[in-house]
């Protein structure tokens, strides 16, 4: 197999620095994602194969809401097989409480830096990782000394990361490069199963016929005339395409056919994502759209609004960000600078409905 048949992976100019065999094991997995039918974005036997080629004692699929501080969903490969792990109530305080001091998580929560590559010596050495209290409480035992992880883009405060760790032998730069080139795939495979999902969810609340039928969606068929579209999602077209003619634009449709990114368009100051998932002859086409604005804010500041649009006092927030009450006040009154608002509810309106 020649090496140049993987030009379509990103950074293919760094692909050469890995053996021939890699570059196999890498195409296979991609195609791999590419006909997985599964309903769930990733599953145990995808987690396995992709254990095989980042050589590990442990590896792991992590959903956290980082707002709430709870674990959504875990998966674990342990070496021999992968598995659903069953969360308890209360399970992840201690990891919650030491957080702030992991070399790695610690650097992404105060960066907002999820989809890099990540080791524990990109931040310490041993000795100074073993003088940490969070290795100590929960590592030393379960022999975790070094640490590997890549994540996909954050929803709101919910995180996904892959989590590979040793206890003996650091990771290398050859794992790194091979999670660095799986990471766009491992979005898009993402991308993919969650927007299908949510046409389903569209095209079953259409056919109940609810009152109330999903807001951001439209329905075309083959030929890409409109045949469905929310008033919300009429508006959204007519405002960033001048879309009044019953079809969508021309490339549109067969971009989002395609089904390889979300398109994303701007306009004065607001953009809209476009996602699309076919169903049968029909091309359900996913909107959201949000304030460019949003932008302006630090990790930190984005979280405390994320609360105050669930409609969360200054003490509620404070307890579940763990600051003082004053502490979120003064974050308020930078937000509202930031985004030119002057209430809760002009600051509120601004984060995206899912």
């Amino acid at each position: 197999m020649r090496i140049e048949s993987i030009r379509h992976l990103p950074y293919a100019r760094r692909v050469r620095t890995l053996p021939e065999r890699d570059v196999a094991a890498l195409l296979e997995f991609t195609a791999e994602l590419v006909a997985s039918e599964a309903p769930e974005p990733f599953t145990p036997e995808l987690l396995s194969r992709l254990a095989a080629l980042v050589p590990a004692d442990e590896a792991a699929y992590s959903v956290l809401d980082r707002a709430e501080h709870r674990a959504v969903e875990e998966m674990l490969w342990n070496g021999n097989e992968a598995a659903w792990l069953e969360k308890t109530p209360g399970g992840d305080e201690d990891w919650w409480r030491l957080s702030s001091q992991h070399p790695v998580c610690g650097h992404r929560t105060r960066t907002n830096e999820w989809t890099t590559t990540r080791m524990f010596s990109d931040f310490m050495t041993q000795r100074q990782l073993r003088r940490t209290t969070i290795w100590n409480e929960l590592y030393r035992d379960a022999g975790i000394n070094h640490w590997l992880d890549v994540g996909l883009r954050p929803v709101a405060n919910v995180t996904r990361m892959f989590i590979f760790n040793r206890a003996v032998g650091d990771f290398d730069e050859r794992d790194r490069l091979v999670l660095e080139l799986l990471q766009p795939h491992l979005q898009r495979r993402y991308d993919r199963a969650t927007a299908a999902a949510e046409a389903a969810d569209a095209l079953t609340t259409l056919d109940e016929g609810g009152s109330d039928g999903p807001a951001h969606v439209v329905l075309c068929s083959g030929s890409d005339v409109i045949e469905y579209a929310s008033r919300a999602s009429r508006r959204m077209l007519e405002t960033y395409f001048r879309c009044t003619n019953g079809h969508l634009p021309d490339g549109v449709a067969t971009a989002l056919r395609r089904g390889d990114e979300p398109l994303v368009v701007e306009r004065e100051g607001r953009r809209l994502t476009l996602r699309g998932a076919t169903s049968s002859d029909l091309l359900v086409v996913l909107l959201s759209e949000e304030d460019v604005r949003l932008e302006r804010l630090t990790p930190r500041q984005r979280t405390i609004l994320e609360h105050v649009a669930q409609g969360q006092t200054d003490g509620e927030i404070a307890t579940s960000v763990g600051i003082a009450a004053a502490t979120v006040n003064k974050h308020l009154e930078e937000i509202f600078r930031r985004l030119e608002v002057h209430t809760r509810t002009a600051a509120a309106a601004l984060v995206p409905q899912r």
